[in-house]
């Protein structure tokens, strides 16, 4: 899916990359289309090299909005577990 194609919303502020990633992740794994606001790695380098602590932008696709909302606040309440392989 071209990033062009939806008008993509923010949908929350993570505190780093490594959270960003894993919403990202999470959402991905739902159906729901997610990307870093500034996904270029050497943005995030700089922030790193940088030692900036700078929010990264969470951003989902207009019509998923509402859908990731509830997603994520499921997430945050911790309704979500990991199911171990028997």
């Amino acid at each position: 899916m071209d990033n062009m194609d939806n008008n993509w919303i923010v949908l929350l502020e993570a505190s780093n990359d490594v959270e960003a990633d894993i919403i990202c992740g999470f959402l991905q794994d739902r159906g729901i289309p997610a990307i870093k606001a500034d996904s270029s790695p050497y943005t995030g380098a700089m922030r790193v090299i940088g030692g900036l602590a700078v929010e990264v932008q969470v951003m989902v696709p207009e019509p998923f909005l509402e859908e990731a909302k509830r997603l994520q606040k499921e997430f945050e309440a911790g309704s979500f577990q990991i199911d171990e392989e028997e």
